[in-house]
């Protein structure tokens, strides 16, 4: 959580949009999306005058060369005085921006204009908030987060939202039913009987933040959703059947290693190696199916477009055309993407549910995903082959199992039931090369999946998960007397998890098990 802010949930309910609202809600998006990048093209238009400035380009070699002087400086006095210098050029800098209206309340004062030309769309808050999401864009380039900020091509605007629930984008119970206002057009959102999880978030309906508008393609239909963001902790998710609670917490610790396409836990209760989302792969082979008709699709329409050798024309300023074909592989993969992200997320919730039944305390090491995703940049050849390696690392993978959902997932999960979450420090703790027989760290290979530690043989993302639970307080080191102590009934936990793995079908490689 952000500092001032208040924690917050989201309700997401179906809206039963009928035609006419369906042609109004694509004129408010289409308007949004123009309004957004006239506020990116300005927003770039204004940091170049700021860039082609002589005082600033003079004030940021300043900040520089300050900043190289205190890391250099060991005196104590002299830093205090340079980090005062610091700040007085950072405020001059700041002082630059505002003259040249390179701030966001200088952006709504631009968008107020263009309110104005598309009366009865848009309300001020809104055409405001759009303001604040070109902004941040902008903030995520400027601050190196993003490489380049990218303009809102025809139809892919998918969300608008206001800043309060006051005017604008509005919701309302009016005589039993439940009403979305959104600039004049009014639209009933649906609300199951047996939803229970959402009545009981409505009796704090009185707390709604803002509202946002949604819309997803599904099934070749676009469907619009509105998204109440309310304050407070979201109800705990019940059975529609017994009424009980889905989700309660055990009591213990919890350790977990996560891999790139698998998730090692343990605690004094069980030993689990699970392999994440394994429902998405089903659809890969589909999806590259409609890829090649697609690419085949768009080589015939725009032969201008390709060079003889089949590489893309560089520098060519000729529009793609496509298909009506190409666009309905186009919808058809959307919805694939759409299946995937559900499927995904759905699996991860349910493990999520599964070890927070069994504790109240977790242990994750952190791990730098995107990392692994980058293609290795330095060229090796096999020693086996003679053949160059492949530069692909992980991201494929990455993309399919999406471990740090999974993460953020349970993260989330223990704010809200009040469990503690801890994230150690992978790089002093070094769990994947500890042997705490030995005590000595090895450092291990990538195919070396099985571990000796004394007279057992462990799994290696099994034995870095117990040796995770096992952290001291400080979270850099691991705690030999605790594993000491609870070892032979990790091995019992382990043995039972490794026979449940060898009936299985055959598991993926990276857990080292044979059927």
């Amino acid at each position: 959580m952000s500092k001032k802010q208040d924690s917050s949930f989201v309700l997401t309910l179906p809206m039963n949009a009928t035609h006419f609202d369906m042609f109004h809600f694509d004129k408010v998006f289409e308007v949004s999306r123009r309004i957004q990048n006239a506020c990116l093209g300005e927003i770039l238009k204004r940091n170049r005058l700021v860039q082609d400035n002589k005082h600033y380009c003079k004030n940021i070699r300043c900040i520089k060369a300050v900043k190289n002087k205190i890391q250099n400086s060991k005196n104590k006095k002299e830093k205090m005085i340079l980090e005062t210098e610091l700040r007085s050029l950072y405020n001059k800098q700041k002082e630059i921006e505002r003259q040249f209206g390179l701030i966001e309340y200088a952006i709504h004062d631009f968008v107020a204009p263009m309110k104005r030309h598309f009366e009865g769309v848009l309300d001020i808050n809104t055409a405001q908030k759009i303001a604040s999401r070109a902004w941040k864009a902008y903030e995520k380039k400027r601050y190196g987060s993003a490489k380049k900020v990218y303009f809102k091509k025809y139809g892919t605007m998918t969300s608008i939202e206001d800043k309060t629930n006051k005017s604008g984008i509005t919701f309302r119970e009016v005589k039993g039913q439940y009403l979305i206002n959104v600039i004049g057009t009014k639209v009933s959102v649906t609300v199951k009987e047996m939803d229970i999880y959402a009545k009981e978030a409505f009796l704090n309906r009185k707390n709604i933040k803002y509202c946002r508008i949604i819309r997803k393609m599904i099934r070749g239909k676009m469907r619009y959703f509105v998204q109440l963001i309310m304050k407070g902790i979201p109800p705990a998710k019940r059975n529609k059947n017994t009424g009980l609670f889905k989700v309660r917490l055990g009591k213990g610790r919890t350790g977990i290693d996560p891999g790139i396409q698998t998730m090692a836990i343990v605690s004094d209760h069980l030993a689990l190696l699970r392999e994440l989302a394994p429902n998405v792969e089903t659809l890969e082979r589909e999806k590259r199916l409609i890829l090649r008709k697609m690419d085949r699709s768009k080589r015939t329409t725009n032969p201008q477009k390709f060079n003889p050798d089949g590489t893309i024309k560089v520098g060519s300023k000729d529009k793609w055309s496509f298909s009506a074909n190409y666009i309905k592989l186009r919808n058809k993969l959307q919805d694939i993407q759409r299946k995937q992200a559900a499927k995904r997320k759905q699996s991860h919730c349910r493990l999520a549910n599964v070890i927070l039944r069994t504790v109240d305390e977790f242990f994750v090491e952190t791990m730098h995903y995107q990392g692994l995703q980058i293609r290795a940049k330095e060229t090796k050849i096999s020693e086996k082959t003679g053949k160059f390696q492949r530069k692909k690392r992980f991201g494929k993978s990455i993309a399919n199992k999406a471990p740090a959902l999974f993460v953020s997932i349970l993260e989330y999960k223990c704010r809200c039931l009040n469990a503690k979450f801890n994230k150690i420090n992978t790089w002093t703790a070094q769990a994947s090369q500890y042997n705490h027989e030995s005590e000595a760290y090895e450092k291990k290979k990538l195919h070396q999946r099985w571990s000796q530690v004394g007279n057992f043989f462990v799994q290696r993302d099994l034995y870095s998960a117990f040796l995770i639970k096992n952290i001291d307080e400080s979270l850099d080191k691991i705690d030999k007397t605790l594993c000491d102590h609870t070892f032979l009934n990790f091995i019992v936990k382990h043995d039972l998890e490794i026979q449940r793995l060898k009936l299985m079908k055959p598991s993926i490689s990276s857990m080292g098990i044979k059927s």
